[in-house]
């Protein structure tokens, strides 16, 4: 099954101490929506926002423990992931970039912009 039917592809949220910098080095920590409205939605929800942490994913059933970070650019990384979605375990290979409080997240999927929740 695809992350939240393609969470991370139509989202997926979500870190990085292992071995790419300080925490406060990681830009893409934090809750990311596709607009304000999702923002609002709660994690028990199937539309629910990313959270993505210093080395974890979460959004909604899926739910991914980063098991490789690797920095590609001054704001880019390239994450590889051990996820259970709805249950099933499968990995996962994605890209997050941060640009402002914008955030691109590339996967096999496809990719899609997200903004920072406030």
């Amino acid at each position: 099954m695809r992350i939240q039917r393609a969470s991370i592809a139509a989202a997926v949220t979500i870190y990085f101490a292992l071995g790419t910098g300080s925490v406060s080095a990681q830009a893409y920590v934090g809750t990311w929506g596709t607009n304000a409205a999702q923002c609002r939605v709660d994690q028990s929800r199937q539309n629910a926002p990313l959270v993505l942490g210093r080395s974890r994913y979460d959004q909604h059933e899926a739910h991914c423990t980063f098991s490789r970070v690797r920095k590609t650019a001054a704001s880019s990384w390239q994450i590889e992931a051990r996820c259970r979605v709805e249950g099933d375990r499968q990995s996962h290979t994605f890209n997050i970039s941060v640009e402002g409080n914008s955030l691109t997240l590339a996967d096999r999927y496809g990719s899609r912009r997200l903004v920072r929740c406030k």
